[in-house]
């Protein structure tokens, strides 16, 4: 290194040609020998500490051969720890930024030392500043070397990995690229290169020739112009304006929730997400906020319907997430819309036991489910089944509320109502009261309002078997009404249960039958 040192000092301004050269040679014969140093004497690479800002300065010399020999002993020596802090203390990444430009035959060295680099959270800080993000992303859009765009991937999944920065590099890269590109360079490079290098259209990525075509040419005009300023002042720093983001066509007028294309979801519901938990949760923040102001609401919520009917188990990580007061709150709404649609979430989750009991634990569950089924016609038949699921899970605690919020009476007037409830709402009623009547705790009480009500002797003899529809309309239970308020599904049995008879007239006329034909 005090070779290196002498050989370097001096004024190249005022030096003559011969000297240059000497200069030159010198350099070269010295980096060479640091080089040979390092490669056959490992863990003496402390040696060069304090020394790396000459070391690095060396890479503006107007020499690829020295630039080349200086890559190669940084390869070496940040295999070392110590070096890696010192040259965090030193400031010079600005530096070698510019040789992934400059000298595209050592791409592959400047990636290496990077890699090593980005070990240290300070030097993360410094490259962002200076611009690595811009550079990397150009190398992985544009680069036509398989080696160069995996090691660029390499890069990015080791510095989204960081703890203190990882994050403030995935915002910046989201500003780029889709998020399930991000997700991908965080899990397996390889794919992440498949799937920018192949047209894509799922919920959860849009990907196209053109808007590849797009990003590929935003980055290489965004990086040209930081090169250039980087080439006059190597201390200039990489900002982007507040809002930028590249503006995809295919994806203009796609409404995005946790990543997730709806439309599309809501035409694929059995599409695995990658983070189904989280997608579910965004989910329901997007209702809430739709429902409040926003235009949405119907494509937000049945894409969380969608979800929850396609994977029940969700519905399992419902309760802990606090989403389901909040979705009671919403049902007891003024506006009828919104009372309609989370009802129609609340189907799913009341098929499943431990939402039920979270029911229980929120004291205006009946109430507000009351209030959304009087607000609306088209919500009654929503609201039946919700009660119909929920009651048939024995919970003494819902049955108490429903008591205290004179469900029973409310019911029975559903059922009394011949005009505007439908058959299958009263099928789902039906199901619901007797559910309730059963109640260990409080059923001898709706058993008792039950019995007082002239309405009910018209159903309480029915059987489940009754309310079951022969045709194959999805979400009914029910036949046309029949005699007396019954609910019926028609003619139970159209096939006769015994053969036909042996009559000889029969079988006669249907062996002539073909030749009559």
């Amino acid at each position: 290194s005090s070779g290196i040192n002498a050989e370097y000092g001096g004024n190249a301004q005022t030096e003559s040609q011969p000297e240059h050269e000497v200069r030159m040679k010198h350099s070269h014969m010295s980096l060479g020998a640091l080089k040979n140093c390092m490669q056959h004497n490992p863990g003496n690479e402390n040696t060069c500490c304090g020394y790396f800002k000459l070391l690095f300065a060396l890479l503006k010399m107007n020499n690829e051969e020295i630039q080349h020999l200086a890559l190669e002993v940084l390869v070496l020596v940040t295999r070392n720890q110590d070096c890696v802090n010192s040259i965090a203390e030193a400031k010079v990444m600005g530096c070698l930024l510019v040789m992934l430009m400059l000298l595209p035959s050592s791409r592959s060295s400047v990636l290496q030392v990077l890699h090593a680099l980005v070990s240290n959270t300070t030097i993360i800080k410094e490259v962002l500043v200076k611009g690595s993000l811009i550079y990397l992303l150009h190398l992985f859009c544009n680069s036509s070397a398989p080696n160069i765009r995996e090691d660029t991937a390499l890069l990015f999944s080791k510095m989204l990995s960081d703890k203190l920065v990882g994050p403030k590099v995935r915002l910046v890269l989201l500003k780029f690229l889709p998020s399930l590109f991000v997700e991908a360079l965080s899990d397996s490079c390889e794919t992440a290169i498949h799937m920018f290098d192949n047209n894509h259209e799922n919920p959860e990525l849009v990907w196209s020739d053109e808007s590849r075509e797009k990003l590929c040419g935003t980055v290489q005009k965004m990086m040209t112009m930081h090169f250039k300023d980087q080439l006059k002042n190597q201390d200039v720093d990489w900002r982007l304006p507040a809002d930028f983001n590249v503006k995809y066509t295919d994806m203009l007028g796609e409404l995005v929730v946790g990543g997730v294309f709806l439309k599309h979801f809501i035409k694929q519901p059995s599409w695995g997400v990658r983070k189904p938990r989280d997608f579910m949760s965004a989910l329901f923040e997007a209702v809430l906020q739709h429902c409040n102001g926003g235009d949405n609401a119907e494509t937000v919520a049945s894409a969380l319907i969608a979800l929850l009917t396609s994977q029940p188990i969700l519905a399992e990580q419902v309760p802990p997430l606090g989403h389901i007061p909040k979705l009671m709150q919403l049902i007891a709404s003024k506006p009828a819309e919104c009372g309609r649609l989370g009802l129609q979430i609340l189907v799913p989750l009341s098929g499943n036991d431990s939402c039920v009991k979270t029911f229980c634990n929120t004291p205006s569950s009946i109430k507000s489910i009351m209030v959304a089924m009087r607000n609306g016609q088209n919500t009654v038949a929503v609201g039946a089944e919700v009660c119909h699921k929920a009651f048939t899970k024995n919970q003494p605690g819902l049955v108490a509320q429903a008591l205290q919020a004179d469900l029973v009476t409310y019911l029975l007037s559903l059922l009394d109502d011949v005009v505007h409830t439908p058959a299958s709402a009263k099928a789902q009623v039906v199901i619901a009261l007797k559910a309730m009547q059963m109640d260990v705790m409080n059923g001898g009480k709706v058993l008792e309002k039950l019995e007082s009500s002239p309405v009910w002797a018209s159903y309480k003899e029915q059987k489940h078997d009754l309310f079951l529809e022969t045709t194959r309309t999805a979400g009914y239970l029910t036949g046309p009404v029949g005699a007396a308020g019954y609910l019926t599904a028609g003619p139970a049995n159209l096939i006769p249960d015994t053969p036909p008879p042996l009559n000889s007239s029969v079988n006669e006329g249907r062996r002539k039958r073909p030749d009559a034909l």
